[in-house]
């Protein structure tokens, strides 16, 4: 991951560092700096469950987000934590109501792993997801790489456009929960584009992003959030960068 820029793209919602509290994390400082430590893990945090309110992560009953995670918000580049098991639980901000929690599993040396608060469309329930990112299909050519996710919950069939191109087809809401295979980075050409996201059914555009540039040879995670209630759906880009 030599090729990460020190630039992220955010279309639509407002990022968020995460604090540095028991657990050696590092990730983003007040002043800028990064703190290095022996042996870490890497840890990013998106709270992409919009019937939900605001969350507070917890590692082993350890508070790792002092400020709420609303819905919409994320972790602009991940974090560092030292590596080891951990039990996660999201909790409904400033209160001890629990949203989900993830049983104890471990965080391995070196590895990245992304933290998914999301809602599912039969229930509107918020559920916690474990996403090992794995770069190892990463190279430094002429490619970009990409992931989607649908993280909106009563949108239920989209298309994502990567320029003129059909990128991902009848994407249903968090359907990257249970098909594992949708969490891996899929090869794109690098350059100036524009991304569109469509009603699988009706072919009608939902939203579109402002243009930007996928450099080569990085990694991107590309989601869309929102409810048709709040007439709030946006695309949001978030460039892989520790």
């Amino acid at each position: 991951m030599e090729n990460m820029k020190e630039r992220i793209q955010n279309l639509g919602w407002t990022s968020l560092c995460l604090a540095f509290l028991a657990f050696a994390w590092s990730g983003c400082s007040k002043a800028g700096s990064t703190t290095t430590v022996s042996a870490v893990t890497y840890l990013s945090i998106i709270q992409g469950a919009p019937f939900s309110g605001g969350a507070n992560v917890y590692l082993n009953d350890t508070l790792i987000t002092p400020n709420a995670f609303n819905p919409g918000t994320f972790s602009p580049k991940y974090g560092t934590i030292r590596p080891g098991s951990y039990a996660v639980k999201f909790k409904k901000s400033g209160t001890d109501s629990l949203f989900d929690q993830l049983v104890s599993s471990p965080y391995d040396t070196l590895n990245f792993y992304t933290l998914l608060l999301y809602n599912t469309t039969a229930d509107k329930a918020a559920h916690a997801l474990k996403i090992f990112d794995d770069f190892s299909s990463i190279s430094n050519n002429n490619n970009a790489y990409y992931r989607f996710f649908n993280l909106a919950p009563d949108w239920p069939k989209v298309n994502l456009y990567i320029g003129a191109t059909l990128s991902q087809s009848n994407r249903t809401p968090a359907d990257n929960a249970v098909n594992n295979q949708l969490n891996t980075f899929n090869a794109i050409a690098a350059g100036p584009t524009v991304l569109s996201v469509k009603d699988a059914t009706t072919d009608s555009v939902l939203v579109t992003s402002p243009s930007l540039t996928l450099a080569s040879g990085t990694p991107y995670t590309i989601w869309i959030t929102g409810t048709k209630a709040q007439n709030n759906l946006s695309i949001n880009v978030l460039q892989a960068q520790y």
